[in-house]
This record gives structure tokens, C-alpha cells and sequence, in this order.
């Protein structure tokens, strides 16, 4: 009898860990006008990825990087220094993974930026080159995503469980309680 609950207890949890497969995307960090390079796990392709703003991350996209297939996106970051955002992608399963909030540090190059671009600033002292060398990097909280956690990475990933999943799990569970 116990080796049989030991089993089956041994199965669930595997099975439970498939489920939520980490799903991540890396917190690079950014510079303005400099480029930055986004690598995220592999999921189910295509993936959607989505500049947000940290303050309001259910906001307009500040910047839609595209459908993308492959596993890395190399961007020029055409925002302004002291911005804070969040990076999002979604896979074609509605898997969701978050970056933790970057601010853009500074640079002398403000060739990529235009009258259009968007700000949402995080620190006034960070828009100065002569104040901030470099971007910083803090942890970001979820949005309220159930099933929402960390990655060993520090990136958020959030994998919801199928029905299929469901219903196999609770049948199991009515197995293991039948022994």
C-alpha cells in the first residue's frame, strides 16, 4: 500500500512539474538608442513580444516588437533614458512570461529618439547622461496572473494548466484514493 501511494504521489508530482514548465524571458539591460538583447525559453511559436510600461503594465504597448519565431530578438531601444518597463511575450498557447522592470539608462546618442517617443519616467536623475551610466534592474511583481512565479532566473513565467491536465490529475487522485 505504501509503496503504491509513494508511486503514485512520485507520478503526480512529475506530472505536475511538466505543467509548469518554466517559461521565461531574460531582464536585459537597456540603453538609450543602444541595443539590447532579449532571449526567452522555448515554448510553443510564434511568440508576441511587448515592451510595457513598469507603472501600468495592463497599459498600451509602448513598443510591439512583433510576432517572432526564434528563441532571441536583438532591439535597438528607441526609448528615452529614466523610462521603466517590463518586457512581455505570449507563445501561441497563451503561455505568458515577464522580464523584472528595467529603466533605461542613459547615453549621449539620442539619435534613435523622435517627438513621438514614449516616456514613462521612473527616476528624473536617470533622463541625465551625467547622472546614470548605466540601466537598473529591480524585481517586478505580477500583474495577478493565477499561477504566476519565479523563475530560477529572476523572469516571471506563468503556465496555466490545461483540461486535459486537469482531468487527468483528478483522475489519478480518484485512483490513488480507490487503493
Amino acid at each position: 500500500m505504501f509503496a503504491t501511494l509513494f508511486s503514485v504521489t512520485l507520478f503526480v508530482a512529475l506530472a505536475i512539474q511538466g505543467v509548469f514548465a518554466d517559461f521565461t524571458i531574460d531582464t536585459p539591460s537597456l540603453t538609450q538608442c543602444g541595443n539590447a538583447q532579449i532571449n526567452w525559453t522555448a515554448s510553443s511559436p510564434p511568440y508576441s513580444l511587448l515592451v510595457v510600461p513598469a507603472d501600468d503594465p495592463c497599459d498600451e504597448a509602448l513598443v510591439d516588437l512583433g510576432q517572432l519565431t526564434g528563441l532571441s530578438y536583438q532591439w535597438n531601444v528607441a526609448l528615452a533614458a529614466g523610462t521603466a518597463v517590463v518586457l512581455f511575450i505570449e507563445d501561441s498557447q497563451e503561455n505568458e512570461a515577464w522580464s523584472g522592470t528595467m529603466t533605461v539608462g542613459a547615453s549621449n546618442d539620442s539619435s534613435c529618439l523622435t517627438s513621438t517617443t514614449p516616456t514613462t519616467p521612473a527616476n528624473p536623475a536617470l533622463a541625465n547622461p551625467a547622472t546614470a551610466a548605466k540601466s537598473t534592474t529591480t524585481t517586478y511583481s505580477p500583474v495577478g496572473a493565477a499561477n504566476a512565479g519565479l523563475a530560477p532566473s529572476g523572469a516571471l513565467s506563468i503556465r496555466p494548466l490545461s483540461a486535459l491536465t486537469s482531468v487527468g490529475s483528478g483522475l489519478l487522485a480518484l485512483f490513488a484514493l480507490a487503493l
